[in-house]
């Protein structure tokens, strides 16, 4: 086995060899050369993000853009992969409701969660969800929300997304 040469974020490196571990249990690390492996994927190349305060309400049954949760983006690399994530506060008015939430990547639908709701204080709702666009085009992604009976309440919200190297 060579090896492992770390390299300095200015300059220089450290060099790390295979390591000998004597019988109490110490480990010994050797000098020597060699040349350090790297993998580049899974690192975040870039994180997005928008809240909002507002209250938004909406008794559609259709699916309707949740305000302020849009978000336009030129990936870095056509191969990345996009980590969605909407994180909110939502009550309804009336009876109990589902709550329907879905992300759009320009005009289409490519995820979606639902979260029944019932009286009292406002319930914690979020989701993650992963997107592989395969473009390094600008992409618009947004929130949208509908309820199948009554008003949804919609509070603090936020919608966050991260670029991941394939």
């Amino acid at each position: 086995m060579g090896n492992v040469r770390l390299y300095g974020s200015t300059s220089g490196y450290t060099e790390l060899a295979p390591p000998d571990i004597a019988p109490d249990g110490v480990l010994s690390l050797p000098s020597g050369t060699g040349t350090l492996l790297t993998a580049e994927g899974g690192k975040v190349l870039s994180v997005n993000s928008v809240t909002s305060a507002a209250t938004f309400s909406t008794s559609s049954t259709s699916f309707v853009d949740v305000t302020s949760m849009s978000i336009t983006l030129t990936p870095k690399s056509a191969t990345s992969t996009f980590i969605l994530a909407f994180s909110t506060f939502q009550n309804r008015s009336g009876a109990a409701i589902e709550a329907t939430y879905q992300y759009l990547r320009d005009a289409t639908a490519v995820g979606n969660f639902a979260q029944d709701s019932q009286s009292g204080p406002p319930e914690v709702v979020s989701n993650l969800f992963p997107d592989s666009p395969a473009t390094a085009s600008p992409i618009t992604y947004k929130v949208q929300a509908k309820t199948n009976a009554n008003t949804l309440n919609i509070y603090t919200r936020s919608f966050i997304i991260w670029e991941v190297s394939a």
